[in-house]
């Protein structure tokens, strides 16, 4: 094994109490991509970290995967859950088992370059007032072929001035991508991790935000699979199977079923927890405003308590939407299959 400059060994590290990254993968019934996405953790240049592997009650392969994995390098810890929790609280989970300095969490069907950590981990310690590092992200199709890169937007997010880095991350729609950021532990631990509803990790990426600055890393270091079987793509567009796949079960209140309400009194409740000042909570209470009084967010507050109870009815107002675009409309359904734990 070779030495890297700062002393530690590369190859396969023995895994330790206190490693420097923790890398947070659940997953439920992932046989389709996990392969891959633990080769790209494991071929990574920084080699002091733990893979957390939480299988929420997977039915195909993917506990035979992950053993196979955790048998060959001590790295990789396997955690089964008894019975499926819902995607919330596997997110979680693997959380809650970490050792690691930093944490970042990892979906089944997305990729880490080789030298992801190693880029990430320099900027936090280069810059110990930032609370993540996040680099950019190549959307990539079910193939892994790269379609563009992007930043999504969070040049402000590293401003040291908390009103603008809330101005850059309450705007929707996003892709929330920071929310696959390597993070401080001890910061992600103020947070309420990913809530229990559709959309929970806006609320994350604004109450990371709200909690420091940025730190960007101007290279494509994490590759975000867009495929068929996404979350955004099959169980999203019903909320109602959007709620059970965060929570395994089947009792949702109206306001379970409206994410946009939740996101906006979720935000309400991370301003008042986190920021002390009168005079900067006054601030982002008023660019909260701002952003519920756009043409976006407004009509999805009113229209999300209209539809919630029938997923048909959003269904045809996407088709109407589109038509009114001139774009083709999805007439065609998607089939549901249990995939990644992700909101994408």
């Amino acid at each position: 094994m070779q030495l890297r400059p700062n002393g530690r060994k590369q190859g396969i590290a023995m895994v330790k109490s206190g490693c420097r990254v923790s890398i947070g993968l659940p997953v439920y019934n992932g046989e389709n991509y996990l392969a891959e996405a633990i080769d790209s953790v494991l071929a990574q240049s920084f080699a002091d970290f733990e893979l957390i592997i939480c299988d929420n009650g997977s039915t195909d392969r993917t506990e035979e995967i992950c053993r196979r994995y955790a048998a060959s390098d001590p790295r990789v810890r396997y955690h089964r859950n008894p019975r499926n929790l819902g995607a919330s609280a596997n997110f979680s989970r693997t959380f809650e088992l970490a050792t690691g300095e930093y944490f970042r969490w990892l979906a089944h069907d997305d990729l880490l370059a080789p030298e992801c950590l190693d880029r990430c981990v320099a900027a936090l310690d280069r810059q110990p007032d930032a609370i993540l590092a996040q680099p950019l992200v190549g959307l990539v199709d079910a193939k892994g072929t790269v379609k563009f890169v992007g930043d999504d937007g969070l040049q402000a997010a590293a401003s040291p001035r908390v009103t603008e880095r809330f101005a850059a991350l309450v705007r929707h729609p996003r892709y929330c991508w920071e929310v696959f950021a390597l993070v401080r532990r001890d910061i992600m631990a103020k947070t309420g991790l990913l809530a229990p509803f559709s959309c929970s990790d806006v609320v994350l990426c604004i109450e990371m935000g709200l909690l420091g600055r940025f730190a960007l890393v101007p290279e494509p270091l994490f590759l975000n699979r867009d495929h068929p079987e996404r979350f955004s793509h099959a169980v999203l567009i019903d909320r109602a199977a959007s709620w059970r796949w965060w929570n395994n079960n089947d009792r949702a209140r109206l306001l379970d079923l409206c994410p946009s309400w939740q996101i906006q009194l979720h935000t309400l409740r991370a301003i008042r927890k986190h920021v002390s000042s009168r005079a900067e909570r006054r601030g982002l209470y008023l660019g909260l405003l701002r952003h519920v009084l756009t043409r976006h967010t407004m009509s999805r507050l009113v229209i999300e308590p209209l539809t919630a109870a029938d997923p048909r009815i959003q269904v045809l107002g996407r088709r109407i939407k589109c038509w009114l675009r001139g774009r083709k409309a999805p007439f065609s359904s998607v089939r549901i299959r249990p995939g990644s734990e992700v909101p994408k």
